[in-house]
């Protein structure tokens, strides 16, 4: 389903003059589609992250504990704190089978759900000069990693979610600490705490909701009193409202005006979580009046995003 936020209209134009289309512009925040998302209203949750005993690496996937765990809190609105982070020995864990352990971990945690990271496995720091569309041309540190990530009610003694997870994540190097190798590993000595927490929020974002923004038009006319009405009261949110009244107008006697009447109400339809319907009249806008933006919008519709 796509949840929006207030739309900005755009001032693009179909055709330039007077009684004509007009396509206005606005955005949404769509929910990115995950496979499981942690809920946490009503449940306490720890993070537990294993290391292994035979190389120094507990301090740094004590980080990525914590990183998933303040990561937890934000996107569940928790206070500070709320989510535990901890580690135990990779030896100690031998899968959700050993109940008794388990058990011992939530007591200990005193969380109902167990968020277990477990194997985890960094590979060595990648250095590259590039350009990047956010920060612009310099060196940067990109660092990947996998895991093992089960979600474990221990109360209800269920796995309720378990998956190998691979991620990344890239840091810039300021100009001054890339000049020299010395200098680069210095920077990463220096910030390897930073970069594991990082990394640990990445890894927690598989769990959580996450949104992007997307670019949504619809058609308006202007100089059309009842047209105009339709769009403002898309606009105010006011869907329903607004299909009523491009309805009658998906009839009219130019098949342009009706395919983008039909296309408004696809559009409409999708807001309300409607795709299938959604569909329906974006084929029915495309069989009134060909143009390219209901050919998109049915590509949109017929390969919608999977987790």
């Amino acid at each position: 389903m796509l949840r929006h936020i207030l739309p900005v209209a755009g001032a693009a134009l179909l055709i330039s003059g007077c009684g004509v289309p007009q396509a206005m512009t606005f955005d949404v925040e769509v929910m990115t589609p995950k496979a499981f998302v942690l809920d946490l209203d009503e449940q306490n949750a720890a993070v537990v992250a294993t290391y292994a005993k035979d190389k120094k690496d507990s301090v740094r996937v004590s980080c990525v504990a914590n990183g998933a765990a303040t990561y937890l809190e934000a996107k569940n609105a928790l206070e500070e704190g709320s989510v535990g982070a901890y580690t135990i020995p990779g030896g100690e864990y031998t899968g959700t089978q050993d109940k008794e352990y388990l058990e011992q971990l939530m007591l200990a945690t005193g969380s109902q759900l167990l968020v277990i990271l477990d194997d985890l496995k960094l590979n060595d720091f990648k250095l590259s000069r590039e350009y990047n569309g956010l920060v612009g041309t310099g060196t940067f540190l990109t660092l990947r990693g996998k895991t093992a990530m089960t979600i474990y009610d221990a109360i209800l003694d269920t796995t309720l979610f378990q998956k190998y997870i691979s991620d990344s994540i890239i840091f810039k190097i300021p100009y001054e600490e890339s000049l020299s190798e010395a200098s680069v590993r210095g920077f990463i000595a220096a910030n390897d705490s930073i970069i594991m927490t990082a990394f640990g929020q990445k890894l927690a974002d598989h769990i959580c909701n996450s949104w992007i923004e997307e670019e949504w038009m619809l058609i308006d006319y202007p100089d059309d009193s009842a047209w105009h009405s339709a769009y403002n009261n898309a606009m105010d949110f006011k869907w329903e409202e607004a299909i009523k009244a491009w309805l009658p107008m998906t009839e009219d006697k130019k098949a342009e005006k009706a395919s983008y009447a039909a296309f408004n109400i696809a559009v409409a339809c999708q807001m309300l979580g409607e795709a299938n319907l959604a569909l329906d009249w974006a084929r029915f806008s495309k069989e009134k009046y060909f143009f390219r933006e209901v050919q998109q919008l049915i590509l949109y519709l017929e390969n919608p995003r999977k987790p």
